[in-house]
């Protein structure tokens, strides 16, 4: 096994040695971590892969006879594959391999699916005169870029032996990435630094090979004390970098984007990639609503009495179609985080007056209209009873994909809208199943972070996996959480802590966004597609017919995806009644605040499991865990330079001299005497002396090996069992350390080898 391994290394090793590669590594890293740090979009992970396979692969083919353009063809052909896998989310999991063929196939099918249509939502935006968030297009761009700069600089390094010109490409990416994202100025600092040792040590590459050619002597040594200048001259420019007053380009590049054509450039990358802000992809919210780490209706925890007083709209519904559990509507959530929702909005359409929108088609709908006064601020989206179908004013309608509506805008406070309500009944819907949803809703809105807790995922199987159709699953989720009391005297979770499992398991008490939250993970663990969506409860109209909705009224629910039908509602906060299970249509009472307790009134046939037992897990002691291996490690470094109690100190120091000679490579034979030993291993450090540094590291130790040498002579030879002592472990504490680093750079020196 050792040989085999020893040979593999063997035969990949680069001619030039291991160094070059590792400081190109190192190089690549510098910049891929300076990219990821200024987090243009929420897709950059995918530059890790396709820079390392851009080095990789431009590195292989450096080495082999294969002509630059055939070389250059398979290496794009390669760097368009990878990235297009990496951005389109199609390296296979380890679960998605485990299961073989039927999880593989759906697993491509429906990231494909997705990757494709957000492509085409992009190229719509783009081709329509649009404004488009969409980010999977800058991503493809800046995975294709990684590749292609890591291999033109492997190619540089390892085919032409001239890593300048690679290398110079690298760096003008990196500093345009700190720029314009305004990332730390040391990456770039560390990349010439890095730059500099690996421009040097190719050149000493470049020397030996005409050296050797010419047989010409000349010692490794050379190629250390090249490095270690390069080391200097790279800190010397680093330093000047910082102290220096540096030189403002500003007043050139504001006179550069005076230029017409820059301006109309700039206006249309802006509308192309409105999504690369460089904040990390960090999730947004809709007129104050959302961000990172959100439950979006949290302001209802303050339960203030100004929020049962404010006014948000008023409204009049003409319709002949049942709106029992139908919900003022305001956008909808897609992105579960693990700290709380994420808006995803990746096109905005203008729309003209009474334009219809492009929904899908779905069956058994009916059709609402709606006149509604907006009054409580200026917040651009507009609220409607199910999916608005066309409205009377000019409005903005903000696109997932190609036809996935998030919400639509308009400046006008008061406006029509004609909208669209499912009136599937649990019949229809029990007919349905879900390998005849589109592969793109499935990708999208059955997505969970790792994070979720596998605790969470076991009780989505305990409630639902029996159930025969995605409507009993569904039902039996909801049925399930309105077990739970609801309450709005709670604590928002800790910052630690993913949501859904902190309200099923610890706090088992919560508000509309802890049932709504937790309905939705629960039902992409059982694979349904589902999503959050926020607006306000209805509320019952007066003596003419107007409905006043108030601040109080702010509510979050699920929407589950059937085939053929759509969006349709779901209710598991335990405080408001189930569409499906009590359609009563609204009737003219007066606005209650205090919501009802129903769940104790809906019967349901369903066998639901009980709610979990809180138990409240206890963190794993790291702590304590690195602290005692700190301890441990620090009390070994002490154990280890200390002298073995009992163990005479002459013949303990000469043994652990005569081990770092051995390591050393010069291994005391048995027909030496001590002293033709110590002459052997001086005449071996004699030939460090061509280095003045390892010269002034070694020569303090020569007086000591011979007192070592003699104490040990006059232990073993004279009989003298008591002096030395003291004197032997002195010499030994003042030689173990220079041999060390003598050890350390033999294996520097030997990279080359």
């Amino acid at each position: 096994m050792t040989y085999a391994l020893n040979w593999a290394i063997r035969r990949v090793k680069p001619r030039e040695g291991w160094l070059p590669l590792l400081l190109l590594l190192a190089i690549v890293a510098c910049v891929i971590t300076a990219v990821l740090e200024i987090a243009w979009v929420p897709e950059d992970g995918v530059v890790i892969p396709a820079a390392l396979g851009g080095l990789l692969l431009g590195s292989v083919l450096a080495k082999r006879p294969l002509p630059t353009l055939p070389a250059w063809l398979l290496i794009t052909a390669y760097g368009a594959l990878i990235a297009i896998v990496g951005t389109a989310n199609l390296w296979p999991t380890w679960a998605a391999l485990g299961g073989g063929w039927a999880t593989l196939r759906p697993f491509w099918l429906q990231n494909g699916a997705l990757f494709l249509d957000r492509v085409a939502s992009w190229g719509t935006a783009v081709f329509s005169n649009q404004t488009s968030q969409e980010t999977i297009i800058f991503a493809l761009g800046l995975a294709l870029l990684g590749y292609c700069l890591t291999a033109y600089a492997s190619w540089q390094l390892f085919r032409h032996h001239r890593p300048f010109a690679g290398l110079l490409a690298l760096g003008l990416a990196l500093a345009l990435n700190g720029y314009f994202g305004g990332g730390q100025i040391w990456w770039l600092g560390l990349f010439v630094g890095l730059t500099a040792v690996l421009t040097a040590l190719m050149h000493f590459t470049a020397l030996a090979d005409e050296w050797e050619a010419n047989q010409v002597d000349y010692s490794d040594e050379v190629r250390l004390d090249l490095v270690l200048h390069a080391v200097g001259i790279a800190a010397v420019l680093l330093a000047l970098a910082l102290l220096l007053p540096s030189f403002s380009i500003r007043a050139i590049v504001q006179r550069f984007q005076a230029q017409p054509a820059v301006q109309q450039a700039e206006a249309a990358l802006e509308r192309a990639f409105g999504g690369v802000d460089g904040r990390g992809g960090q999730p947004r919210g809709a007129d104050g609503v959302g961000g990172s780490g959100i439950l979006p209706r949290s302001f209802l925890l303050e339960n203030a009495p100004e929020l049962y007083e404010t006014v948000v709209m008023t409204a009049v519904v003409q319709t002949d179609a049942n709106l029992a559990g139908v919900h003022w509507r305001g956008m909808s959530y897609d992105v579960y985080t693990g700290r709380g929702w994420a808006l995803s909005e990746e096109r905005t359409e203008p729309l003209a007056a009474n334009l219809p929108l492009a929904l899908p088609t779905v069956q058994a709908t009916a059709s609402v209209l709606q006149t509604v006064q907006w009054r409580l601020d200026e917040r651009l989206t507009r609220y409607t009873l199910g999916l608005p179908v066309q409205f009377s004013q000019p409005s903005r309608a903000v696109w997932r994909g190609q036809t996935d509506l998030v919400r639509v805008n308009s400046e006008e406070p008061l406006y029509t809208a004609l909208t669209q309500v499912s009136q599937a009944t649990p019949e229809m819907l029990r007919g349905t199943a879900v390998t005849n949803i589109p592969p793109a809703i499935l990708a999208r809105y059955t997505a969970l972070p790792s994070s979720v807790p596998q605790r969470v995922r076991d009780l989505a199987q305990e409630i639902a996996g029996d159930q025969a159709n995605p409507y009993d699953q569904a039902r039996a989720i909801e049925q399930f959480l309105r077990q739970y009391p609801y309450s709005l005297e709670v604590d928002s979770p800790p910052r630690s802590a993913d949501p859904v499992d902190y309200f099923l398991f610890e706090q088992q008490a919560g508000y509309c966004d802890f049932y709504a939250s937790a309905m939705v993970v629960l039902a992409r663990a059982v694979g349904l597609p589902a999503r959050l969506a926020v607006g306000y409860l209805p509320q019952p109209p007066d003596d003419s017919g107007v409905q006043t909705v108030y601040q109080i009224n702010g509510h979050s629910w699920a929407e589950v995806y059937f085939a053929e039908f759509g969006w349709v509602e779901f209710e598991p906060t335990a405080a408001f009644r189930s569409p499906h299970s009590a359609p009563t249509p609204l009737s003219n009472q007066p606005p209650e605040f205090a919501p009802p307790d129903f769940a104790q009134t809906e019967a349901e046939s369903l066998t639901l499991p009980p709610v979990p037992e809180v138990e409240a897990e206890r963190p794993f002691p790291w702590l304590i865990l690195l602290s005692v291996a700190m301890a441990g490690f620090v009390y070994w470094l002490w154990r280890r330079g200390q002298l073995p109690a009992g163990a005479d100190a002459v013949l303990w120091s000469y043994g652990r001299f005569q081990q770092q000679a051995t390591q050393l490579g010069q291994s005391p034979q048995p027909s030496q005497t001590p002293q033709e030993f110590l002459a052997t291993f001086e005449q071996f450090l004699a030939g460090y002396g061509r280095s003045p540094r390892l010269a002034r590291w070694l020569a303090p130790i020569h007086p000591h090996l011979a007192r070592l040498t003699a104490l040990y002579v006059r232990r073993r030879y004279a009989g003298d069992t008591q002096s030395g002592q003291i004197q032997a472990w002195e010499s030994w504490r003042r030689v173990k350390r220079p041999l060390w680093l003598l050890r350390v750079v033999r294996l520097f020196a030997n990279q080359r080898a």
